[in-house]
């Protein structure tokens, strides 16, 4: 009798391909503090909120957001962006919407850009 191998489990993108906010927590405290109901007035646009949150966040902070952004990316590259904008407004509780998966790509080069 041959033993199976059993792959290993990555919880987050187990999470994600389901879309389920708690594969997400750096994501979601992101959006809930810093693009918030009064981002636009606080922080004028979703570039400078990923700045002030750059200036605020710890390297392991920024590092995490990344991999989240881009386990969000994986896991909705099928799916229409009307499913992402409702993930990201409605699960995760952001006052901004992508507008399309791209945004959220933008979103992930500052985060990047930040990490080099």
């Amino acid at each position: 009798m041959t033993k199976r191998l059993r792959r290993r489990r990555d919880p987050a993108a187990e999470s994600a391909a389901t879309l389920r906010r708690e594969a997400f927590p750096t994501l979601t405290a992101f959006v809930r503090g810093y693009l918030h109901e009064d981002f636009p007035e606080i922080h004028g646009s979703v570039r400078d909120a990923a700045a002030a949150f750059s200036r605020d966040a710890s390297p392991d902070e920024r590092r995490l957001l990344a991999q989240e952004l881009e386990s969000l990316l994986r896991a909705t590259t099928d799916r229409p962006p009307r499913e992402l904008r409702r993930f990201v407004a409605a699960e995760l509780g952001s006052r901004w919407e992508p507008g399309s998966r791209q945004d959220l790509v933008a979103l992930l080069e500052l985060f990047r850009t930040t990490l080099a």
